[in-house]
């Protein structure tokens, strides 16, 4: 099996969703949210801090063609891809966040082009830490690639000379926007230091980021006016780096000095090399390229974000979706980066008292209080879980949690933060224990019960009469939590559950729509929306992996796709495409617990260096449209339940799958939650 790198398409999730057939339950399936990925196909490291990427003004990257929307189809605001330039500090998937970055709009271009109005974008490449095009009105080809803290550009001007302005009071997006969006620089600095060196400041929203410029090529005049810097360059060539630091002028100036004294190309070369070194962590194969190119696509897009700052982790952006789905993927797969994320998150904690829903370079952490509850804890033990964490760190993370806690209240929200908080005390509960802080375990315990009072017994669903973000009481009524037997006989039993369970995904619907894409409340979103993600794998708490079968096998093919166009939702940040990967190798890590849940893979057979050692994948399958499970293998042992202790399958070893054609009807059910 070779690595995944030559087969990642950038702008995979860019565009508008693409026009996929819906078959059987799939057709009556919810499509509530934004119809666009809101992806980009920028330079940038593995999650890095700095990105560099063409700037239409557009929603929500500041890149491409799409408008705002937060529902229905993207509206698109152009017929073609145009620029003003290129900008710096990117989202990477979520919707509207309020702030969207886009610092020091650089733009180069020959004498005398109208750089007033946008340039089109021609010969567009991009791979994974380097992007190039062409833009065309301007006379000039760029090519961009990133360090860990500075941005590297390299043009060829169609002339002998060449125009480059660098705007420090850019920022946001141009595009029609809600009424309550404002985003402006509040303070700038900007300073000659050296011939062909400059540096500042640049105050948005509370927070001061420092920034060092540095130019390689004959520049032959130069001036500061409001805030831009105008150069004049002789020749046919130059090269800018742009630095950044969160702390000091002088620490940008150092990364700014060594950026530039190590060039484009070796820049460009560890860029490369850095994205190589973790995508290749997974190997998969599939039974044809097309299925190869959307998990090679998908993976990349999962490892953009969060954003090592150099002394913090921030960029996340929706913390309500990645910790399920991407944050489990980067410390499975990049335990090293994750590690560094787990002590940055205690650091922040420790420093704030607790951890943001969404944490931006910005400082209004309050926004997003009402979307979720305590998710940070569940990360924290799903680093436990895995080694990242040791009993070494408990006393630091004990007082951490109690601190998250603190600001754990439930009252007057919707009835999904009892559940985020009950699962939370669950997962810590069982790290105290394994900490030999049984007493603190038990205190955790008692409140664990908490869930019961999000449900009506009536409908066995959540309460109704309540507010839900992004969603309906039924996209949260069945999300795996502690307590599902009990959760199950609350809904009357096994057999009323897997009713409603059926009426949520549509199972033998033979209702028709006048739209292909149907806004049908309280139904399955299908992955349009992150809201319910894990409801599939609540199907095993019905004994029906079947069904889990049949569900992830519609997503698969229903709803992603290659192309710009092949991200059902917004991204928001990897969190759909972490649920793709992980869909696809057939394994699904249930946060703030320490096991995996058994699907059904895609792939042929694939392999994933795993913090204790290689998981091999294997796939036996009845014939080539075989996806019912009929029983696993694990390093040699043969089992029928669909799950796995985390311990186990993250020591690496050799996982079987055996799919057949038809469903079996029945599957053991987990007893541990």
């Amino acid at each position: 099996m070779n690595g995944l790198y030559d087969d990642v398409d950038c702008f995979w999730g860019n565009g508008a969703v693409a026009d996929l057939e819906s078959v059987g339950m799939a057709k009556a399936w919810n499509w509530l949210k934004a119809q666009t990925g809101n992806t980009h196909p920028g330079a940038t490291m593995p999650f890095g801090w700095v990105s560099a990427l063409p700037y239409s003004g557009n929603y929500p990257t500041g890149y491409g063609v799409v408008g705002c929307s937060s529902d229905r189809p993207a509206p698109l605001v152009s017929d073609r891809k145009t620029a003003w330039g290129i900008t710096h500090f990117h989202l990477s998937g979520p919707g509207f966040m309020g702030y969207f970055y886009n610092y020091m709009l650089v733009t180069p271009s020959v004498p005398g082009a109208d750089t007033a109005s946008q340039a089109e974008l021609h010969d567009e490449t991009a791979r994974p830490g380097w992007y190039a095009a062409e833009f065309r009105e301007y006379g000039v080809r760029a090519e961009l690639t990133c360090g860990k803290f500075a941005a590297c550009h390299r043009y060829k001007f169609a002339g002998n000379s060449g125009r480059i302005v660098v705007d420090g009071t850019n920022l946001g997006l141009r595009c029609p926007t809600p009424i309550h969006y404002s985003e402006r620089v509040e303070f700038l600095d900007f300073q000659t230091v050296e011939p062909g060196g400059w540096h500042g400041f640049v105050e948005a929203h509370l927070v001061r980021l420092f920034f060092a410029l540095r130019v390689k090529g004959d520049i032959t005049g130069s001036r500061l006016v409001n805030g831009k810097l105008e150069l004049e360059v002789s020749g046919d060539a130059a090269e800018l780096t742009l630095a950044f630091s969160l702390n000091s002028p002088a620490e940008a100036d150092a990364r700014a000095r060594e950026a530039a004294e190590s060039g484009f190309e070796r820049i460009k070369a560890a860029a490369v090399a850095a994205w190589k070194e973790r995508l290749e962590r997974v190997r998969a194969d599939f039974r044809d390229d097309r299925q190869r190119e959307i998990f090679a696509s998908a993976l990349y897009h999962s490892l953009v974000k969060p954003s090592d700052a150099g002394d913090r982790y921030i960029d996340f952006h929706t913390m309500w979706d990645i910790y399920r789905t991407q944050l489990p993927l980067m410390q499975s797969i990049c335990p090293a980066d994750a590690e560094k994320m787990l002590r940055s998150m205690l650091d922040t904690i420790h420093t704030l008292g607790f951890f943001p829903n969404g944490y931006q370079m910005c400082w209004d952490y309050h926004k997003h209080d009402n979307q979720a509850t305590a998710l940070v804890l569940y990360v924290l033990a799903d680093g436990f879980f895995r080694g990242l964490l040791t009993a070494a760190d408990y006393p630091r993370l004990k007082s951490a949690v109690k601190l998250e806690l603190a600001r754990a209240d439930v009252r007057g929200k919707s009835p999904t933060h009892k559940l985020d908080l009950a699962g939370a005390l669950a997962a810590l509960a069982q790290v105290a224990d394994a900490c030999g802080d049984t007493a603190f375990a038990d205190e955790l315990t008692m409140k664990i019960h908490i869930w019961r009072q999000a449900y009506d017994p009536e409908t066995g669903l959540l309460v109704a009469d309540a507010v839900y973000y992004e969603g309906t009481h039924w996209n949260y009524s069945f999300r795996p939590h502690p307590g599902m037997a009990r959760r199950i006989a609350l809904a009357g039993g096994r057999e009323k559950f897997t009713a409603l369970l059926e009426e949520f995904f549509c199972v033998g619907s033979t209702k028709t729509f006048a739209e292909a894409r149907p806004m049908h409340h309280d139904h399955f979103e299908g992955m349009n929306n992150e809201s319910d993600m894990e409801t599939p794998y609540c199907w095993l708490w019905a004994g029906r992996s079947d069904r889990l079968a049949e569900v992830s096998d519609l997503i698969r093919r229903c709803r992603f796709t290659t192309g710009e166009g092949g991200c059902p939702g917004n991204n928001d940040t990897g969190a759909l495409s972490s649920w793709y990967v992980w869909c696809c190798l057939g394994i699904y890590p249930l946060t703030g617990t320490p096991y995996y849940l058994l699907g059904s893979p895609s792939v042929e057979r694939a392999e994933i260096d795993l913090p204790g050692g290689t998981l091999k994948i294997a796939v036996e399958r009845e014939s080539a449209a075989s996806i019912y499970p009929a029983g696993y293998e694990f390093n040699g042992k043969t089992f029928s339940e669909p799950w796995l202790k985390l311990s186990e399958l993250e020591a690496g070893g050799t996982l079987k799958f055996r799919l057949t054609d038809r469903p079996n009807g029945s599957s053991p059910i987990p007893d541990w939650l």
